[in-house]
């Protein structure tokens, strides 16, 4: 009788999530589509203006990038889920993949027009002339930290977001390269320190400021982080920013 009982509470455990999962996507997707809709339909009258036009243009290439980045990190955590993803470590130089997650991810601040927000790289791994090789898979661990950025830039109207890098040593004696994201965001509860990386999990949120995001992003940083065999740590309260630290395990070349 037990084991029938343990089938069933597996299986509408099963369908809760089903169903939770179908929700998420369904609102995920019906949002940014109401938004395209809507613009389609203003743009389409003969009265629309040029102000106008450049408005609503705006709000279509945000729907649509919304979309396709949703769609991305869907695929993407579904690949990784499934065990299709693997390692792929190469040679790269770590002061070349610094400036690849720094630029790629200043253009997103400049997009957002946050002008009272400093974006600044601390790097302590060389003198940004002789390059630092190092044997690892750079691409998952760019895919990551780019991710982690993009969360800090969403969170933070004023302030600093700082991207730093440096080396350390694992309890089990492995090199780690250790990439930390410091933010003056809004800042995560301490309750929700281990919920924030579950998947299609948001933070409830407070006041007028609507944060958009379909709980995707954090996931696969974690997931990641532990295709990687690597380790992650999160700093952050309320109101006081917050500090990721994501560290690595490479070997010099």
């Amino acid at each position: 009788m037990a084991n029938v009982n343990t089938s069933t509470d597996v299986h509408e455990e099963a369908l809760k999530m089903q169903t939770s999962f179908l929700k998420t996507i369904s609102h995920e997707i019906r949002t940014p589509l109401n938004v395209i809709v809507g613009c389609c339909d203003v743009l389409s009258q003969p009265d629309c203006d040029s102000e106008t036009r450049e408005m609503l243009v705006v709000q279509l290439k945000r729907s649509v990038r919304y979309l396709l980045d949703f769609c991305d990190n869907a695929a993407f955590i579904n690949s990784l889920e499934v065990g299709s993803i693997k390692p792929r470590p190469n040679e790269f130089d770590v002061l070349f993949t610094l400036d690849f997650i720094y630029n790629s991810t200043k253009s997103l601040l400049k997009a957002k027009k946050s002008n009272s927000v400093c974006y600044v790289m601390n790097n302590s791994l060389g003198d940004n002339t002789t390059p630092v090789h190092l044997y690892g898979d750079d691409s998952l661990m760019c895919r990551a930290m780019v991710l982690i950025v993009e969360n800090a830039i969403k969170f933070t109207e004023q302030g600093s977001i700082t991207l730093s890098a440096g080396f350390c040593t694992a309890q089990d004696g492995r090199e780690m390269l250790e990439i930390q994201v410091t933010d003056t965001g809004i800042g995560i509860p301490k309750v929700y320190h281990r919920k924030i990386f579950q998947k299609f999990w948001k933070a409830p949120q407070t006041g007028t400021k609507i944060y958009d995001g379909a709980g995707l992003g954090l996931a696969i940083v974690k997931q990641i982080v532990d295709l990687l065999e690597g380790e992650i740590a999160v700093i952050s309260d309320v109101g006081v920013g917050s500090i990721f630290a994501v560290r690595f395990p490479v070997t010099r070349c």
